[in-house]
């Protein structure tokens, strides 16, 4: 076997490479998820990296994703670009088109990833800057609303908080709504985002609370206190930004 290479970035799930697969502490529903990825494999949807069992450590692995991932914040404005926030809502329109109205679905209109962000994106250069290609940790994915990972992208590729400006986030949000079509829900996305935001911050604060590990650290890198501030700017905009999404 390959020698591993731990990969930066795994605040919460350990990720090494081994040759040309990586392996990663296995999610809660691992079964879900391995379906999922079979699945997206199966009907030619190419979002994510194949499913390829498990190893001997119990844990998961997948097939290794060539490209460059952002994981830390902001290191370069080119995957924030117009063209690279269109390209991943077109990404994202892909998943849910090939998971609507199957039994991983249920009875929801699709599957949603769940946490989708610049830190769980494979990008690769496409000659004029980086676009993505596939998204990666799915251990939250399952069944939901299409305007869920729509909301959840227009809040993690945008700048929120003190000295954002809400008339950019508007326009990015527009910009994703029209790179991914015809999005039932749409009027509702704003209302999402705070529902989002609010609920991340909590979820931190109540796994670091738990003594979860990955939480522990987010909470100790200061993301409880961020997040908690962007949802502040977002209901006090909110007025501001509803009638800047308004069609």
């Amino acid at each position: 076997m390959s020698a591993e290479e731990l990969l930066p970035g795994g605040w919460v799930a350990e990720v090494a490479r081994v040759g040309d697969t990586v392996r990663r502490t296995p999610p809660a529903n691992a079964g879900y998820v391995a379906e999922l990825l079979r699945h997206l494999e199966r009907v030619g949807c190419r979002v994510a990296p194949a499913y390829l069992g498990v190893d001997e450590q119990g844990r998961q692995v997948l097939g290794y994703l060539d490209g460059r991932v952002p994981w830390r914040d902001r290191e370069d404005p080119a995957y924030f670009s117009d063209g690279a926030l269109a390209g991943v809502a077109r990404l994202v329109r892909a998943l849910h088109d090939a998971c609507a109205g199957t039994p991983l679905a249920g009875d929801a209109e699709t599957v949603c990833h769940r946490d989708l962000s610049p830190k769980n994106t494979v990008y690769r250069d496409a000659g004029q800057g980086p676009l993505p290609v596939a998204f990666l940790d799915w251990d939250l994915a399952g069944p939901g609303r299409r305007v869920e990972d729509v909301a959840f992208v227009c809040w993690h590729w945008a700048e929120l908080g003190p000295g954002a400006d809400p008339h950019e986030l508007a326009r990015r949000c527009r910009l994703v709504r029209d790179a991914y079509g015809p999005l039932p829900g749409a009027d509702e996305l704003l209302d999402v985002m705070l529902t989002q935001v609010d609920g991340t911050w909590r979820g931190i604060a109540e796994g670091a609370e738990r003594d979860v590990p990955g939480m522990r650290r987010l909470r100790a890198a200061g993301a409880v206190e961020a997040i908690r501030g962007w949802h502040a700017w977002l209901r006090a905009h909110h007025g501001a930004l509803t009638t800047l999404l308004t069609p």
